[in-house]
């Protein structure tokens, strides 16, 4: 009885041994023997019809059409330069070929499928994102440790750019970005509406004894390439050419930053904003807020399917928002 299982665990190991060497060899040979393979697809294709049977429920299964996998099919045969399918038969069957052909094709896909899971696997954790530099100092950093906190499995990547990249191109699973939604070769859906209304610092609100929207005439007005103040100054004020303007920024973050120091009269958005208005850094001046023209998307790469990792950042992203004060 001993013998026996000896006998079996020494044959369990030498198969294990086989199997290792064969895949190694596998992988090598399509390493290095490429040009002399067939094409992978028409591999899958006659794997389906050896498997099924049929043609109709191979072509289903691989969405293709009858026309498309009959043509796969002897496209194979042509690169083999060998009948696979006996043709003279109704029902379909195999040739002795062909039957020795699918006993080695369907371990190699199987094997393939199995490789190519594990490294999906390895990647599928992984979240790249594309933030405007603002939005992503302003709002997303500082919440973005409770979502580690609660996500610790997924390795957030962030990409801080003004500039509207390819996200195919540039490898990210997602961008939040800021306009009308429209950005070729992506997908959008709408985060959050945003509105303008003016902050300072209390100090300088108090230094300059502002205490109503009409004192905005008698201070220095900063500026970025986001939100002129024209359209806030006409909706505000009767006559707004006394209004002195200060330096133009070209990111809103720097506007917050610099009225936060005390350096002038923001125009500021509502989500920007939030924090520092909540933290008494900058107070609001009036009870006037403008509807923005842009708001905040969520954009994806046009033909990407949404993973597991990008929907559970949405969701959380939205959960956040709901909780931030605007004011």
């Amino acid at each position: 009885m001993d013998n026996s299982r000896e006998r079996k665990s020494s044959y369990s190991i030498v198969l294990s041994r086989k199997k290792t060497l064969y895949t190694h060899l596998l992988l090598n040979a399509i390493h290095t023997m490429s040009s002399s393979l067939p094409p992978l697809h028409t591999l899958r294709a006659f794997e389906a019809i050896g498997r099924l049977r049929s043609f109709s429920l191979a072509a289903g299964e691989l969405h293709l059409t009858h026309s498309a996998i009959s043509h796969q099919m002897r496209a194979l045969e042509s690169s083999l330069q060998t009948s696979l399918i006996d043709r003279s038969r109704r029902e379909i069957a195999l040739t002795p070929q062909g039957q020795q052909f699918l006993a080695v094709v369907r371990p190699v896909l199987r094997q393939l499928t199995e490789i190519a899971e594990t490294l999906r696997h390895a990647e599928s954790r992984r979240l790249r994102i594309n933030v405007l530099p603002s939005f992503a100092a302003r709002w997303l950093l500082p919440r973005l440790g409770d979502f580690f906190v609660r996500h610790s499995d997924i390795d957030v990547e962030v990409a801080a750019t003004q500039a509207v990249v390819d996200l195919g191109a540039a490898g990210a699973h997602l961008a939040i970005r800021y306009g009308n939604g429209q950005w070729p070769g992506t997908r959008s859906e709408l985060l959050f509406h945003e509105t303008l209304f003016p902050v300072a610092s209390p100090a300088f609100i108090k230094r300059h004894r502002i205490r109503r929207i009409e004192d905005l005439q008698r201070v220095n007005l900063l500026r970025d390439d986001f939100h002129p103040w024209d359209a806030f100054l006409a909706a505000a004020l009767q006559d707004a050419s006394q209004c002195q303007f200060g330096p133009v920024y070209r990111d809103s973050a720097l506007t917050l930053q610099a009225a936060e120091s005390g350096q002038g009269v923001a125009l500021a958005r509502s989500w920007l904003a939030a924090d520092a208005l909540k933290g008494g850094s900058l107070s609001r001046i009036g009870a006037l807020s403008l509807p923005a023209q842009s708001a905040y998307f969520l954009v994806h790469p046009r033909d990407a399917l949404t993973s597991a990792e990008v929907s559970e950042f949405i969701a959380w992203l939205r959960a956040q928002a709901e909780v931030t004060q605007l004011y």
